[in-house]
């Protein structure tokens, strides 16, 4: 689901074109180089016009037919006469003012693309955990154009969602919520709903209140958050990462931080779930070497869930853990996890008989967090 963005050069630093790579897989092509072959497989192109010299929209006609059969939509000032003209002698192409909300825009090429992770469900899911499911997609897809634009955390499409996945787990079980779940075709939101899936569920079983069981379905919502800040080319990956592309992934709990810092209706709970939960008991962890009791139950809980996850999904370059490997790797970690906490996640996910919590083969997975 590519989509090509067209600029003559770098991209001016205030386009909104710069920010379509958080929402969908992409490629810069420059106006000069525009061709069936970088092009490829291209599902629709994002033209911007700002800056663009008459050279290069002259090499871009010249080289149209290479994008004229996908759909077009370029970027234009209506108020400057020169843009609107520019992208109206392109021919064929649908003209969006750049001062249009970048959430218009992203969903404008959610239809284009056809985008729809509801579509994709197994048939004969509950109507409980479709209506989960279609709550906590919303609200994450609400929460890459928060973390993008550095707007409020929409707190109550938060809240909706966690209540809503708790109901569905307490109604449904847990097997539906990871049917639903496996089968968006985006691997970062795959790995969000699962780990808030999965932490409810454990949250539940170790008997905490019902309160404490939506915080920790919505801390799995949002304990990745820090990876919006992270282009999905990286983060959806069918290859394994480079040392370079691994050290921006693990930049993420401080790009957490610097979203969340300023975001007072963000619970600190919630905070730290999505900071810290790649802290180890053992102070090995990241990214401030925590130890012992400075990490919280509900902490310790989601690196437990996240690391689950991470261990069983299956990726594009791997097969995922049967659930009985993983939790023998997760006891193999000694003191990095709480192991009391663990034996009792042992024992959830082995007498529920999860089985395979891995991803279909044909879609691409995050990289392992």
């Amino acid at each position: 689901m590519e989509i090509v963005l067209i600029s003559d050069g770098p991209l001016p630093l205030d386009s909104p074109v710069r920010k379509l790579p958080f929402f969908f897989p992409a490629r810069l092509i420059d106006m000069s180089k525009v061709s069936a072959r970088t092009v490829g497989d291209g599902q629709a192109a994002v033209v911007e016009l700002l800056d663009a010299t008459d050279a290069g929209l002259t090499a871009l006609k010249t080289s149209w037919a290479s994008i004229a059969e996908i759909p077009v939509i370029c970027l234009a000032s209506k108020k400057n006469r020169r843009e609107v003209i520019q992208a109206s002698a392109l021919g064929k192409t649908e003209i969006m003012d750049r001062d249009t909300p970048l959430a218009l825009l992203v969903r404008k090429l959610k239809l284009i693309l056809h985008d729809d992770p509801i579509a994709n469900v197994p048939s004969g899911l509950p109507a409980k955990t479709l209506e989960a499911y279609k709550k906590g997609n919303a609200f994450l897809e609400s929460l890459a154009l928060s973390a993008t634009e550095g707007s409020n955390i929409q707190i109550s499409l938060m809240n909706e969602g966690a209540a809503e996945i708790l109901s569905a787990l307490a109604l449904d079980g847990l097997s539906p919520w990871l049917d639903a779940v496996q089968s968006h075709h985006s691997g970062t939101y795959c790995h969000s709903l699962m780990v808030a899936g999965i932490a409810g569920s454990f949250a539940q079983y170790l008997g905490w209140s019902k309160q404490d069981c939506q915080e920790a379905i919505a801390g799995g919502l949002l304990h990745d958050v820090g990876k919006m800040r992270i282009p999905l080319t990286i983060l959806d990956k069918a290859d394994k990462l480079t040392d370079t592309e691994r050290a921006i992934i693990d930049k993420h709990p401080n790009f957490g931080r610097e979203i969340l810092k300023p975001r007072l209706e963000v619970s600190v709970d919630i905070k730290k779930m999505a900071i810290q939960h790649h802290e180890l008991l053992d102070g090995s962890g990241y990214p401030d070497g925590l130890k012992g009791e400075r990490i919280s139950p509900k902490v310790r809980l989601m690196t437990i869930c996240d690391i689950f996850t991470a261990l069983t999904e299956k990726r594009a370059y791997k097969e995922g853990m049967p659930v009985r490997v993983a939790i023998g790797v997760m006891l193999d970690m000694g003191r990095k996890l709480d192991q009391a906490m663990l034996k009792q996640f042992a024992h959830m996910v082995l007498d529920r008989d999860m089985g395979e919590v891995s991803r279909p083969q044909k879609a691409t997975g995050t990289q392992a967090v």
